[in-house]
Order: C-alpha cells, then structure tokens, then sequence
C-alpha cells in the first residue's frame, strides 16, 4: 500500500471501526483495553489515519482537566510505518487539544525510538518520570512506561 502525506486522511472513527482499530493496536501489545493500563479508549476522544479507505492508524487522548490533557494510544500498522501517518496523527491530536484550551499535554512511552520520536518531531521533553506497568502492554521487554511532556 502506497502512502505519502497526501494521501493521509485523519479522521473521527465510527463503532463500525473498532475491529480494524483493535487489530492495529494488536501489532503493538495495545489491544488489552478494558485493562489495569487502558481501561477505555472511547472512540470519541480518538482518530484514526485512513489511506485508500482504509484505516492504517489510530491515536488517542484523554482530557485530564481544563488544561492539561494526556495521549492514549498511536499506534501504526506495520506495513504502513516510515511513512508520516503517525505524525500526521499526531499533529492532529495536538492542534485538537490546542483548539479545546489544553495547554500541556502529557505522554507515556515503553520504547526509547519513540522518545526520540516525540522530542525530534514535536518538541517534548522527558520529564525524569517513570511509572511501573501493572500489566503487560506494549514491549513486552519493558517493565515501566518514560514520562513525556509538550507545552501546547
């Protein structure tokens, strides 16, 4: 499948969308919702990346208070990665929680590309914050999740 920024749609998903969803999320130990590490991912405080109409990509977030929001999941299928649809995601999460007020938004990670990830591309900083897992999610070599934060 054949995917360049232009041909990255981002969109709301529907409750027709939450099988493909749980299969992307699947790829990366996130499809454990209902969980002790995600309880809920409501498809309401979600988007999802669509290339030649189907979906390729989600990502989530959760409201913590008027001003401080956090990330949920990203997640990519694997053929479609290195190809901008998780930055494309989440450049649409930011300017989302941007347009609610939320001024610093919060992430957690278990890989340190991904931290890399979100310090190259989006200006966080790493926050010296660790939080055990209480359950396995995400890389299964790795027994806690590295704090992140963006000012909005």
């Amino acid at each position: 499948m054949a995917a360049h920024r232009t041909d990255i749609h981002i969109e709301r998903p529907g409750s027709e969308d939450w099988g493909r969803i749980v299969d992307i999320l699947r790829h990366a130990n996130f499809h454990h919702i209902g969980g002790p590490e995600m309880p809920a991912f409501p498809l309401a405080d979600c988007f999802v990346a669509v290339v030649d109409g189907r979906i390729v990509g989600v990502a989530g977030y959760r409201i913590l208070d008027p001003s401080t929001a956090k990330t949920t999941l990203l997640a990519v299928a694997p053929e479609c990665r290195s190809r901008g649809i998780g930055e494309a995601l989440q450049r649409e999460r930011m300017d989302h929680l941007r347009g609610l007020g939320i001024k610093t938004l919060h992430t957690n990670t278990d890989d340190p590309r991904v931290v890399d990830w979100y310090l190259r591309h989006f200006g966080y900083r790493v926050t010296g914050n660790t939080t055990p897992k209480v359950a396995p999610f995400g890389r299964a070599d790795r027994d806690h999740w590295i704090g992140l934060v963006v000012d909005l």
